[in-house]
C-alpha cells in the first residue's frame, strides 16, 4: 500500500523530476553470511545521463512516468556498470530492479537495488564503480557506506580519480582510525573549497579589509561558533530542516554582503559573525549527516572533519586576505569593495530565494 501512494505521488504530484542539480549520489553495501546487498540512490538528472533513452519525449528532462516506463531498462544498465569481484571472480548482481521514490526534500530519485551471492571465506570484495561515474560530470561524488556483521558501520567517498573501493571482511582489514581521520580531514577541506556560499559569505567579510588582529577575531569567532554547532548537529543532539539551515546561510551572505555599503570600521564584525557561525554550522552538519558519520571512530572523525574546515577556510582568507590588503592602498579601494558586495549581494537574494521557494534557478 505504502509502495503504490508513493508511486502515485510521483505520477500525479511530483511532475517533472528536475528540481534539484546534486552532484553526488548515495551507495550502501550491507554484507551478510552468505550475499550482500546493494542500494544506489541517485537524481534524475544523473539517471538520465546513465540511461538517456528513458527521456522518451525528448525534452531533456526525467518525468516520474518515465521513470516507471523505462525501470527495467535501468536496472539492467545500472547492473552492468557496477563491478563486484571477489578474489579476482566477478560477482553477478541479480534481482536488480529500479523504483522512484521521495528523498528528504520532496525531490524525486531513482533506487537501484539488488543482491549478489558472496564465496565462503573471502577476506575482501573490490566494489568499481568506473563505469557508473563515466557519464557523469568530473566533480560527481559517490558517498559510500559499508555494513558488515559485528563490525560498526564505514564510510567512504569516491570519485572518478578513486572509483575504486576496498571492502575488508576480516577484522585485519578493518580502515585505521589514522586513515580514517585522514579521510575526514580531505572532505572537511573539499567542502569548503567546493561550498561556494560559504567562501562568498567569507569574502563578504574580508573584502572591507582591516587589520591583522580584527581578521583573526573574525575567523575565531566564526570557528568556534561553527564548531558547536557542526558537533551538537553531527550527533543529532540538536536538529533543524534542512531548508531552513540553507536559507539562513543565504541571508547571512546577503546581510554582510549589504551592510559593506555602510560599515566604517569592522572592528566589531566579530560579534555578528559569531551569531551567523551557528547557522554554518548546522550546514557544515547536514553535509556529514550524508557521509554517514561511523560509530567506530565517530569523534575522531568528527573533529577530523571540522580540522579539515578550518584548514580549507585559513587557506581562502591567507590567499584573498593579501589581495585585500593591497587593494586597501589603492585610490579607487571604496568602488572595489562596493562592487564585490554588489556581486555577493545578489547571489545571496538569489539562494535565499531559490532556498526559501525551493527552486532551482542559480548557477552554483
Amino acid at each position: 500500500m505504502l509502495r503504490c501512494g508513493v508511486i502515485l505521488a510521483l505520477c500525479l504530484g511530483a511532475g517533472a523530476a528536475g528540481a534539484h542539480e546534486i552532484n553526488r549520489s548515495y551507495t550502501l553495501v550491507s554484507v551478510g553470511d552468505d550475499s550482500l546487498r546493494l542500494s544506489v540512490t541517485l537524481n534524475d538528472l544523473d539517471l538520465r545521463s546513465l540511461v538517456p533513452s528513458l527521456d522518451r519525449n525528448g525534452d531533456q528532462t526525467l518525468w516520474a512516468q518515465e521513470m516507471l516506463d523505462g525501470a527495467s531498462e535501468a536496472a539492467d544498465t545500472l547492473r552492468k556498470r557496477i563491478s563486484l569481484k571477489a578474489a579476482g571472480a566477478d560477482l553477478e548482481l541479480h534481482q536488480a530492479t529500479v523504483e522512484p521514490d521521495l528523498d528528504s526534500e520532496g525531490d524525486l530519485v531513482a533506487r537501484f537495488r539488488a543482491r549478489a551471492e558472496t564465496p565462503a571465506r573471502v577476506d575482501r570484495l573490490d566494489l568499481d564503480l568506473s563505469r557508473y561515474l563515466a557519464p557523469l560530470s568530473e566533480d560527481h561524488r559517490i558517498l559510500l557506506r559499508i555494513q558488515v556483521p559485528g563490525r560498526p558501520a564505514e564510510a567512504a567517498l569516491l570519485s572518478a580519480s578513486e572509483p575504486v573501493h576496498r571492502i575488508g571482511l576480516s577484522s585485519w582489514e578493518r580502515e585505521s582510525l589514522w586513515a580514517q581521520a585522514a579521510r575526514f580531514l580531505v572532505l572537511g577541506v573539499e567542502h569548503i573549497f567546493l561550498g561556494y556560499d560559504h567562501v562568498l559569505f567569507l569574502l563578504a567579510l574580508i573584502v572591507v579589509g582591516s587589520r591583522l588582529g580584527t581578521l583573526v577575531k573574525i575567523v575565531t569567532a566564526f570557528t568556534v561558533a561553527h564548531s558547536v554547532t557542526l558537533i551538537l548537529a553531527a550527533l543529532e543532539w540538536v536538529s533543524l530542516p534542512s531548508r531552513l539551515v540553507e536559507s539562513g546561510i543565504a541571508l547571512s551572505i546577503a546581510y554582510v554582503a549589504a551592510e559593506n555599503f555602510w560599515l566604517r570600521r569592522p572592528d566589531h564584525r566579530w560579534i555578528l559573525t559569531f551569531f551567523f557561525g551557528f547557522v554554518h554550522g548546522f550546514g557544515f552538519a547536514n553535509v556529514l549527516r550524508d557521509l554517514g558519520l561511523p560509530s567506530r571512530g565517530l569523534v575522531t572523525s568528527l573533529l577530523a572533519f571540522n580540522v579539515g574546515v578550518e584548514v580549507g577556510q585559513v587557506a581562502i582568507v591567507a590567499l584573498l586576505f593579501p589581495l585585500i590588503l593591497w587593494s586597501a592602498r589603492r585610490p579607487g579601494h571604496a568602488r572595489i569593495v562596493r562592487g564585490l558586495s554588489a556581486v555577493i549581494l545578489l547571489f545571496g537574494i538569489g539562494w535565499l530565494v531559490e532556498r526559501v521557494l525551493d527552486l532551482d534557478y542559480m548557477p552554483m
